[in-house]
């Protein structure tokens, strides 16, 4: 017997919980909707009790989730392990999902966030270039990842790189074309191959999005403040704003692109004006040729 799936307006009634919360959950790892061929969230009877028993768990013990997800190890806090009876009832594995067969089957995705790597998206630009298709390649940058790993540690920063994957993907996936890629180059430097049409909206809603959820992944005084503090090894005290992306975007809609190189350098060049302007933003380049 197939089982039945329900939409994500179904499972915010069923659960008491917006559809809003339910996308911020999923992106934080914490639930793991099945992805229909259409794109949309659907939930089985399994996903729906966990969602109750976790919203429950919260209500009952008056946490909110990122009480959660500030601990010192994602749910390893043992005064958080005492108050949620059953952590293993909630799915904080999640990837993205079991997309992308061309990258996976010639084992090139990147390790940590399961997207195609470096070489898969260099060889798709060029391809789609070389073909004459209308291509807009947005290269994104976390500005002040460095810190947040230092202040948080690495294993925090991973997982800061897989909530920023997984939001790039949800808004991609949501707003672009069935033939877009996201890529993660390397660090925290992400990519999305889309068409001129689409990266407007594409790259509105990602900074919409980043910069709404990106506070909660930093621990409650450094989120109320607004930034971070590190020592340098001078003992000098250095002060970091909460993360924003910096965006830029490469077309060839007005100008011949010829190689990947030749779109690596415009995207630095853009990526450096982005980085000045202290606020997540996307730059685009209009030069003709």
């Amino acid at each position: 017997m197939k089982e039945k799936l329900i939409g994500i307006g179904a499972t915010a009634k069923l659960s008491g919980l917006s559809e809003r919360t339910l996308r911020y959950w999923e992106s934080l790892g914490l639930i793991t909707p099945v992805r229909v061929p259409s794109g949309h969230r659907k939930y089985n009877k399994q996903m729906v009790k966990k969602i109750i028993a976790l919203k429950e768990t919260l209500e009952h013990n008056n946490l909110r989730i990122n009480d959660l997800l500030t601990s010192s190890a994602f749910l390893q806090d043992e005064m958080l392990k005492r108050k949620v009876k059953d952590i293993n009832q909630f799915n904080v594995g999640s990837e993205i999902e079991d997309g992308y067969a061309d990258s996976k089957g010639a084992n090139r995705v990147h390790p940590l966030t399961n997207l195609p790597d470096h070489f898969f998206i260099q060889q798709e630009i060029d391809r789609r270039i070389s073909e004459g298709t209308k291509t807009a390649i947005c290269y994104i940058d976390l500005d002040n990842f460095r810190s947040f790993n230092l202040r948080y540690g690495y294993q925090r920063g991973d997982r800061l790189l897989k909530f920023t994957a997984l939001v790039i993907f949800d808004v991609t996936r949501d707003h672009g074309n069935p033939t877009d890629i996201v890529g993660h180059l390397g660090g925290d430097n992400f990519v999305i191959v889309t068409t001129p049409e689409k990266y407007p909206l594409i790259c509105s809603k990602l900074i919409e999005n980043f910069d709404q959820l990106i506070p909660q992944q930093y621990d409650k005084e450094d989120r109320k403040q607004g930034y971070i503090i590190n020592i340098n090894r001078k003992g000098e005290v250095l002060k970091y704003p909460i993360m924003t992306l910096s965006v830029a975007v490469v077309t060839n809609e007005r100008r011949n692109l010829a190689h990947y190189a030749q779109i690596d350098d415009i995207a630095n060049e853009l990526k450096q004006y982005a980085q000045k302007l202290k606020k997540s933003d996307f730059v685009v380049d209009k030069r003709a040729s």
